[in-house]
């Protein structure tokens, strides 16, 4: 399989400068075998120091639909009708059991909220069994007859951070497949280019559509949100340590790496 590359612009940032951050691995959150969390009316799902939205939409007859964030235990991986959106693509969670399956709710309410500003390090995501099914069969839709995916072809996470309702100038953007080449293992993204954030958003993109936009499943899976990089991500990207400008206790204080400075640049 062809490298997927990382594009982020990351401050690798020591454990120790989250302390106070609690990732969000879902295991909080009871579910029965092979099931997915549906609220009874739209709210937030709490995990570590992340609250999740889920929007619940009753189209009365249509039925009840949920967008937004949904938590899963399922551990298949093959994708045969829509029941099966819930899956990884690796078949179940990074760690544990519980994982959570992203996809916008049109209406803003997919945001992930923090309990309290901070910089977030990063996440474990992986593409779903029905991204992949789309990849390798195709989707049926696209105007390229809906055909599978091929050399020219990419499916694209951006995400955004905003603070105190103002969209941060960092973002970060990774690719969950680029030709034929796609994410089916979890795989680390780090977010902490962000800088300190109090809200983070997600958007799908896709070199696949039709006149009505995009037609790859915008859908895709977080474990452990909030994690530090594991030293052998760390070790395997070229990412570039950039500095990020954060406020602390009312200072203004810049992180570049394990290191931070004041704004005179001594180190602190």
């Amino acid at each position: 399989m062809k490298k997927i590359y990382l594009f982020v612009a990351a401050a690798m940032m020591s454990a120790a400068m989250y302390a106070d951050l609690q990732v969000a691995d879902f295991e909080n959150i009871e579910l029965a075998e092979e099931s997915v969390l549906h609220l009874n009316e739209t709210g937030l799902i709490q995990s570590g120091s992340f609250g999740f939205k889920q929007e619940v939409a009753d189209y009365g007859e249509a039925g009840v639909y949920y967008f937004g964030n949904v938590v899963s235990n399922k551990t298949g991986n093959t994708y045969d009708f829509y029941a099966d959106s819930d899956k990884s693509a690796k078949g179940g969670a990074f760690e544990g059991n519980n994982f959570l399956v992203w996809t916008s709710s049109y209406t803003g309410l997919d945001h992930i909220q923090l309990l309290n500003q901070a910089v977030v390090p990063g996440m474990y995501v992986c593409n779903t069994a029905w991204v992949v099914n789309a990849i390798l069969n195709g989707d049926g839709m696209s105007s390229d007859e809906g055909a599978p995916f091929g050399e020219s072809d990419w499916f694209k996470l951006t995400v955004h951070g905003y603070l105190n309702g103002a969209k941060v100038n960092n973002q970060v953007e990774f690719y969950l497949a680029q030709g034929t080449s796609y994410i089916s293992e979890w795989t680390y993204v780090d977010l902490s280019s962000l800088g300190e954030v109090d809200e983070i958003s997600f958007a799908l993109s896709s070199s696949k559509h039709n006149n009505y936009g995009m037609t790859t499943p915008a859908y895709f899976c977080i474990d452990n949100f909030g994690a530090v990089a594991p030293a052998e991500a760390i070790s395997n990207t070229n990412s570039a340590v950039k500095a990020v400008k954060v406020v602390r206790d009312g200072q203004v204080v810049i992180l570049r790496g394990e290191k931070a400075f004041n704004i005179l640049g001594a180190e602190l």
